[in-house]
């Protein structure tokens, strides 16, 4: 059934509270959440800020309903797309599309936006208490702090004014006010009650700019508008009948099993499925790991992860089945908990190995510090690790910094041996450390250098403490710590990084080959973030969504096309902004990948594209690999959409499925 392709955004200004409702042209080019908030950014020429849904948020398909931001970001220094899980399933009943954001309130503020059943409301207010409650808030005998206090507070003093069953609230914490690597957090609310799942538009920073340059705290959320279009599990049954031969919701849980439960690997979740396959790829201890041998990787992996970090996590999650969805009815149930923590892969190996932390209890209790504040796991993991292998070689005076004494860290050097690192005794230790260091970098003059990132503080520390600095760099100051992959798409010179626009498989390509790849995954991954849709759900989605995009709506829209051209205008805008990596050890990373990781070369053809490594300026071979990737990216732009696969056909698609692929 072809329904109409309705779309509204509401505009705010923040300085003055005025608001309009605007109805979207359905030839406007604008699809989903990243074309609106694209569109955004260039009119006000960077100063403003977005989010919304996607136009399937009140479907019945699973992993549509996540919360689209876009908006500058001062730590990446660019534009930049980040999402968060669930929140379109309460953010649908106000009655918009997409929001926009501009001007600055008075004061730090809440927004409040809320639907009747017929129209939007907005309303701001300040909360004068906002760093009070930030250090803590009362309920039921505990005390919360950072983001889970805002939320709380908010909720028990407006959670009369929203139906219990349609209301959230996203927030900063004090890292979006002291650093610009902040995030923001919400968790989901069910019958008026703030549950322990909690997701995040995490990477990129938008946090601290929603704060520092909107001075807004916290929006809450919700309404009793319902779509009368919102389509049911039996009318999109077809769609993937016609594609993979099988019902939606088979289709999608066959194709999920890595983020619900895989059998072949009795483990499940960003966490179980990457530590069991991780083996002698994994990095730990701030990637020292990266220099040592395969066979002493593979040795503290079996000792340190397989019989202990993810042992602790199969039993005391995968087996009881302790799972949980992102706040919407979806059968994947990709969050995996232990009691109110939340386990995921990324946050739990910046926060936790790379910290030289290998215990599920020390790595709870650091991952949910840095949550409460506010910061993205991955950029402060990547910056703690740094600051604690400083220390502990002593290239650093912890002292002149107010961080801890060396005498309270465990992290001299790498190690396979249980009989020289306790993993649980000194994983605490160094959890507790990396805490403080946290508390110091917000709240001690003494460390305001680190709270500008890692890579200022890199650059201006110098000599040996830069050398052992992992990071990417954009811009004059922008720095992105990579995704926890050891593989060079991870650093690649994309103009969106921090998230999966780019190839991250393991097998080695050539890097012009790398770049033209690096391209095809974003154009792909922008269909998924502009129709709201999660990536966990991407076997099938990338292929399909278009489909029901165009059928459902009665569009016409190329959507490689589309989103080639949308990834081509950021690209461009964006512009040579991208530096080449700087440091001896992700030069390192790059010579251990090629030395370990990639499959060698098997033909002089392949061999004429291996790169070299000089031991002599190891850092100039790293950036001319860089710079390979970078002329691949620019060609593939330059060639255009053509030069990059279309989706697979329905024929394909279900001899896949039906191959169990």
């Amino acid at each position: 059934m072809t329904v109409p392709f309705d779309q509204k955004a509401l505009h705010v200004d923040l300085g003055t509270g005025d608001f309009q409702v605007e109805d979207i042209a359905p030839d406007s080019g604008i699809i989903g959440p990243v074309d609106f908030g694209w569109r955004e950014y260039r009119k006000h020429d960077g100063e403003v800020f977005t989010f919304g849904e996607g136009k399937l948020a009140s479907s019945a398909i699973p992993g549509s309903r996540r919360l689209v931001f876009c908006a500058h970001s001062d730590q990446w220094e660019g534009f930049y797309i980040s999402s968060m899980g669930g929140a379109a399933h309460t953010f649908q009943h106000v009655g918009v599309n997409y929001v926009s954001l501009t001007g600055a309130a008075a004061e730090p503020s809440v927004l409040f936006l809320n639907n009747d059943g017929e129209t939007p409301s907005v309303r701001i207010e300040p909360l004068a208490d906002h760093a009070e409650l930030w250090k803590g808030y009362e309920k039921d005998g505990e005390t919360l702090i950072g983001i889970y206090a805002i939320q709380q507070a908010l909720l028990d003093r407006y959670g009369e004014e929203y139906d219990p069953r349609r209301v959230r609230i996203f927030c900063v914490g004090p890292a979006a006010e002291h650093t610009v690597e902040g995030v923001i957090g919400s968790n989901t609310i069910k019958k008026g009650a703030m549950l322990p799942v909690v997701d995040w538009a995490g990477r990129g920073g938008l946090g601290s700019r929603l704060f520092q340059k909107h001075n807004i705290v916290a929006v809450m959320f919700g309404g009793n508008w319902v779509d009368p279009h919102a389509p049911k599990t039996k009318e999109l049954n077809h769609y993937f009948e016609e594609h993979f031969g099988d019902k939606m919701v088979k289709v999608d849980m066959a194709m999920t099993r890595k983020y619900h439960f895989d059998p072949k690997l009795n483990t499940g979740g960003t966490f179980g499925s990457n530590y069991t396959n991780l083996k002698d790829k994994i990095m730990t201890f701030n990637y020292r790991s990266t220099k040592r041998t395969k066979s002493e990787r593979l040795r503290q992996h079996k000792i340190f992860i397989v019989d202990h970090y993810l042992k602790q996590f199969n039993e005391e999650t995968i087996k009881p089945k302790n799972f949980d969805h992102c706040g919407e009815p979806c059968s994947v149930a990709c969050k995996k908990l232990n009691g109110k923590y939340k386990k995921d892969y990324e946050p739990y190996h910046a926060l936790g190995p790379q910290c030289g932390v290998f215990d599920q209890r020390a790595a709870e209790i650091l991952n949910d510090h840095a949550d409460a504040m506010g910061f993205d796991a991955i950029q402060i993991g990547g910056m703690l690790a740094w600051i604690m292998e400083c220390v502990a070689t002593n290239l650093m005076d912890p002292t002149v910094f107010g961080f801890p004494p060396k005498e309270e860290l465990r992290f001299a050097h790498f190690t396979d041996d249980p009989e020289e690192f306790d993993i649980v005794r000194d994983s605490m230790k160094n959890a507790r450390y990396a805490m403080a260091v946290i508390d110091a970098i917000l709240y001690d003059d003494r460390a305001a250098l680190f709270s500008e990132g890692l890579r200022v503080a890199a650059e201006q520390l110098g000599g040996a403490c830069f050398d052992r600095a992992v990071y990417l760099a954009n811009g004059e100051k922008g720095c992105m710590v990579p995704n926890q992959y050891w593989v060079p798409g991870m650093g690649s010179p994309m103009p969106i990084m921090g998230k999966y626009y780019v190839y991250y498989g393991s097998d080695f390509m050539p890097p012009h080959d790398l770049g033209r790849k690096n391209v095809e995954r974003m154009v792909h991954e922008l269909i998924n973030d502009n129709c709201g849709q999660c990536r966990f759900h991407r076997g099938w989605s990338e292929s399909l969504l278009p489909v029901i995009m165009n059928d459902r709506f009665g569009l016409n829209v190329d959507f490689k096309a589309h989103h080639f051209e949308l990834a081509r205008q950021i690209h461009e805008y964006q512009g040579d902004r991208g530096v080449p990596w700087q440091t001896r050890r992700m030069a390192e990373m790059l010579e251990g990948y090629l030395t370990y990781v990639a499959k060698p070369p098997t033909s002089t053809e392949e061999q004429a594209n291996w790169p070299q490594i000089d031991p002599s300026d190891p850092v100039a071979s790293a950036q001319a690999f860089w710079r390979a990737i970078k002329e691949g990216v620019d060609r593939t732009f330059r060639l255009g959409e053509d030069a990059i696969p279309r989706a697979l056909t329905p024929k394909q698609q279900r001899e896949r499925y039906a191959a169990g692929e």
